[in-house]
């Protein structure tokens, strides 16, 4: 197993029904919430901010007591981002544990939620957000806030559909990519021919010479392609590369079949000056991953391997 494998974590479900933890989602006392899931998982600041939407930093002041969460949507990022069991949800949103029914658990210490519990979280959620966990003006934003290795660093699957992969092929160590290919994990990355129609188009709209966007799509192909090239034959194929020339619309990056983040091209406007979206994969078939899912199906179906 990788080392990084230990960033991976889980909330045991057990922990939920703990007076402790209760009585901390009723105070709405994310940072004591935060503390008693390090005790238990051990994970870092980093990656809880990750499962949540916050940065590092927000993380830190948030248990060091300088930053109080008491914004619903904020509350409602966290919840989802824990996956945390709809009746601890409700203890959560409405600031008191006696709404509802008390969680039930199994003998192996699975929570049980309540039809009532089920119907008002789930109701709420959906209302609210549907699966957006957050959005950031830019990408720039997003990647300050969401670096790349604490994304692909547990990666098993990575899907990813766009212009030039900046995210992964400028912005992640090839180093790592083929770590991940000898760990066992599989990529699919899907870029815009650079010798295509599409993208000198996309070219013109960002008002950029001929050639600029080709070069540096090219240079993240063979980037790739040697990243590749170099793993021991008998798993290569699990980095699959292709092409496609079709007009960009977005962005999109499928991380372990529960993580999207998604951007729209805009007219006149660079990627990286775009809106990010973050979506995580909260129903079987609804939502806006399914959505975005579906395109990197399509476009990936009709691509030209590499």
């Amino acid at each position: 197993m990788s080392s990084r494998a230990g960033t991976t974590f889980s909330v045991p479900e057990h922990l939920w029904a703990t007076d402790g933890m209760l009585d901390a989602l009723a105070a709405r006392d994310i940072a004591q919430v935060f503390r008693l899931i390090q005790r238990e998982t051990r994970v870092s600041q980093t990656h809880l901010g990750v499962a949540i939407g916050l940065s590092q930093a927000q993380v830190s002041e948030i248990i060091g007591g300088s930053r109080r969460v008491s914004s619903i949507d904020v509350l409602t990022r966290i919840s989802s981002g824990l996956c945390m069991p709809t009746d601890a949800r409700v203890v959560l949103m409405l600031g008191d544990r006696s709404h509802g029914t008390a969680p039930t658990t199994t003998s192996s210490g699975d929570v049980i939620a309540t039809p009532y519990a089920q119907t008002l979280a789930e109701d709420a959620l959906t209302e609210r957000y549907a699966d957006v966990e957050a959005v950031y003006p830019s990408r720039s934003e997003f990647t300050s806030k969401m670096p790349p290795h604490a994304l692909f660093d547990c990666a098993t699957d990575i899907r990813a559909v766009g212009l030039s992969l900046n995210l992964i092929c400028q912005q992640y160590a090839d180093s790592r990519l083929a770590q991940l290919a000898q760990d066992g994990a599989r990529l699919r990355l899907l870029f815009l021919d650079p010798a295509g129609a599409a993208i000198r188009q996309r070219e013109i709209e960002e008002g950029m010479t001929a050639g600029t966007l080709g070069a540096l799509t090219t240079l993240n192909l063979q980037g790739i392609l040697r990243v590749r090239d170099r793993l021991p034959a008998d798993i290569r194929d699990r980095i699959e590369v292709a092409t496609y020339d079709q007009t960009i619309r977005v962005n999109i990056t499928l991380i372990n079949d529960s993580l999207c983040v998604a951007q729209q091209y805009l007219p006149h406007a660079r990627g990286v000056e775009s809106p990010t979206m973050v979506i995580k994969k909260r129903w079987p078939a609804a939502g806006l991953y399914h959505v975005f899912e579906r395109t990197f199906d399509e476009l990936w179906s009709g691509g030209q391997p590499r």
